[in-house]
């Protein structure tokens, strides 16, 4: 098994602190580290958040001249560094740069006495990087971050792990990036998926590892008649691919996201049109009530007569309508639901029309 879990990711911002409260009186992280030049993090300013198995770091500019800044400046905040954790480092890297990566970090130990992993980094998609990591940790703390501890008291939440990260990619690169993720990663072809509504459309493919613990759907746009939200993300993101959404996986999506309504997320509205009477036998079976389901605006897709999977999606959550975030129920359940991700489409489409 080449990769074993995402270990966390990390996401350039322009102001960390603010990002970091945000994300943990909004979703309910535990602010669990925090690290700068006196930690030993030159030039930048970094908190570690968790809920569960779900790890960020939040990283913003110490200097002017850092390319924290560059990149934030360039793209906006949102996901930089995809982390993944595995048991030999240097073989991954050294494997990652014959078939063609580009190189950032070579394996390096990073030790600062109470802490160690072994780290490399290529670059991935748009200006995207992975990191490979062994890790000798005695808690969920990095090296050069001193511990904190500043649990979220305002909310419980169900989240509890990182379902999977929603890359846009040009058009045309789709098979590219899927052989890429092939070749070094091992990762094999979960499901695929195209979309045409007349006027606009994309194609989809979801990549996972041997485990199938790590999953990334990879989505280009294809042109119509409109332009596709897609080419409008990329457009927004500096004409670069990047990571479109992180879904969060929750034991219970209700409870959630009428907690995160109250803390102020905005998330997308959904056609009337979806929540058809047709479904109403199946939302019966499950004991759901239809009328609850439609004021939160929750996506359903049936995978069977007893397994389904519940999704809602934010709007974007910085200055550009970019980077935002799916919460995502599964029960028995492993897919992605086809009617779901039209309706995503829908959505997504509308909100990017109305801002132009």
């Amino acid at each position: 098994m080449v990769l074993s879990k995402i270990s966390y990711v990390e996401l350039y911002v322009f102001n960390a602190f603010q990002t970091a409260v945000f994300y943990s009186r909004a979703f309910g992280f535990d602010i669990i580290g925090y690290g700068d030049s006196t930690t030993g993090l030159n030039g930048k300013i970094s908190y570690i958040l968790k809920s569960k198995n779900i790890k960020l770091v939040i990283t913003s500019s110490a200097d002017p001249d850092s390319p924290v800044l560059q990149h934030v400046l360039t793209h906006d905040d949102g996901v930089k560094d995809v982390v993944f954790v595995t048991k030999d480092v240097k073989f991954l890297f050294q494997k990652s740069i014959e078939h063609g990566a580009i190189p950032i970090l070579e394996p390096t130990e990073l030790n600062d006495g109470t802490q160690k992993i072994i780290k490399a980094t290529i670059r991935a998609f748009g200006g995207t990087t992975h990191s490979f990591v062994e890790e000798y940790l005695s808690n969920d703390c990095l090296p050069f971050y001193k511990p904190i501890d500043i649990p979220n008291t305002c909310c419980k939440t169900y989240l509890e792990g990182i379902d999977h990260v929603a890359i846009a990619v040009p058009a045309g690169t789709l098979y590219e990036w899927q052989e890429f993720y092939k070749t070094i990663f091992g990762f094999h072809v979960f499901y695929s998926e195209n979309i045409y509504l007349g006027k606009s459309g994309m194609n989809s493919v979801v990549l996972a590892n041997e485990a199938e613990n790590i999953k990334f759907v990879f989505v280009e746009p294809v042109s119509g008649e409109d332009k596709s939200q897609l080419e409008n993300y990329i457009r927004y993101n500096n004409q670069s691919a990047g990571v479109q959404h992180l879904a969060f996986l929750s034991k219970n999506i209700i409870n959630d996201v009428e907690l995160f309504k109250s803390n102020g997320i905005n998330f997308l509205d959904v056609p009337d049109s979806y929540y058809c009477v047709s479904k109403q036998d199946f939302f019966d079976a499950l004991e759901i009530k239809l009328s609850r389901i439609k004021e939160l605006n929750i996506l359903v897709d049936s995978e069977g007569h007893d397994s389904y999977i519940m999704q809602i999606f934010t709007k974007p959550l910085q200055n550009r309508p970019t980077f935002f975030i799916e919460i995502i129920q599964r029960e028995k359940a492993s897919g992605f639901g086809s009617g779901n991700i039209k309706a995503l489409y829908n959505a997504v489409q509308d909100l990017h029309t109305k801002i132009g």
